[in-house]
């Protein structure tokens, strides 16, 4: 794993950790049943660009969720972009989608560590 995936890693797992409470911020404050925001969309590049486009998640805006929520998916978007052929205010290339993809199975299905036997005494 090079230094930029193991950084965008870093930064996905950090954007990962706030998606369910961010939905959750959506649900109770538009009013929400959980079943209306799919779960399994949290961490799609296409919502957590809109985070970062346009403070918006699931469609709902999130201007005045807490920063701390907002804020790592920014970062990860914001590093994602970085030297993408992309504009900020553009939708995610086809290279972008494939790239966090790539990290998202980097960091979620990453290999085992290899164990090494102490030496015995």
């Amino acid at each position: 794993m090079t230094t930029n995936n193991i950084q965008l890693g870093v930064l996905y797992l950090a954007a990962r950790g706030t998606t369910q409470t961010l939905r959750s911020w959506v649900l109770k404050t538009y009013m929400l049943r959980d079943g209306q925001l799919d779960a399994a969309m949290a961490t799609t590049l296409g919502q957590l660009d809109q985070v970062y486009r346009f403070n918006l998640y699931y469609g709902y805006d999130v201007t005045n969720a807490p920063e701390a929520l907002r804020q790592p998916i920014i970062a990860y978007v914001g590093a994602l972009r970085q030297g993408s052929k992309s504009l900020s205010g553009e939708q995610p290339s086809r290279h972008l989608f494939k790239v966090h993809r790539r990290i998202e199975t980097l960091v979620l299905v990453a290999p085992p560590i290899p164990h090494t036997p102490l030496a015995e005494e």
